[in-house]
């Protein structure tokens, strides 16, 4: 009676402690982070290294509303083993719903035009977070980025920005 006494509260323990387990939580990252932190899963796989930053696919589960509409592809990317943009690619999106969605949880952006790009940006002082969509009017592609300046800054001067390293 006493062995299945303290295997039950074994058992119970072993459940508890994976419940509370950190899960990445691909919606909300926490910049500035070391991968092994956030990595507990083995869900990030790097697949390109260039200027000093590491690009990882996240293979874990992940659902954003674009998800509903389109194939996004979604990238992490590192310096210093620390947790630096997210950035995200689609095609043959729609400018309209990109805008609608991206005013609605960021508020008013500061718009520029860049060739055939229309180029949505919003700075986050608070958070040391900025992002960046850039929309292709001839392509209907869109490029995002939301990155974390700390470590930005520590990037060499010729790297090319977040949005447009996956190139």
């Amino acid at each position: 009676m006493k062995r299945l006494w303290i295997a039950a509260v074994c058992l119970a323990a072993f459940f508890v402690s994976t419940a509370y387990a950190e899960t990445y939580d691909c919606k909300d990252p926490q910049f500035g982070k070391s991968l092994s932190e956030l990595d507990s899963e083995g869900y990030f796989i790097k697949f390109k290294e260039k200027d000093g930053v590491s690009y990882y696919n996240f293979t874990g589960p992940c659902k954003f509303g674009i998800h509903e509409r389109l194939a996004p592809i979604l990238v992490y990317a590192f310096i210093n083993g620390k947790l630096y943009a997210r950035i995200t690619q689609t095609f043959n999106d729609d400018f309209e719903i990109v805008k609608q969605v991206a005013i609605r949880n960021g508020g008013e952006p500061k718009v520029s035009e860049d060739g055939a790009w229309t180029v949505m940006s919003w700075e986050f002082p608070e958070k040391g977070i900025r992002l960046k969509i850039k929309y292709n009017k001839k392509t209907n592609a869109t490029k995002s980025a939301m990155y974390y300046e700390p470590l930005r800054e520590e990037l060499k001067a010729s790297s090319p920005e977040p949005e447009d390293s996956l190139q």
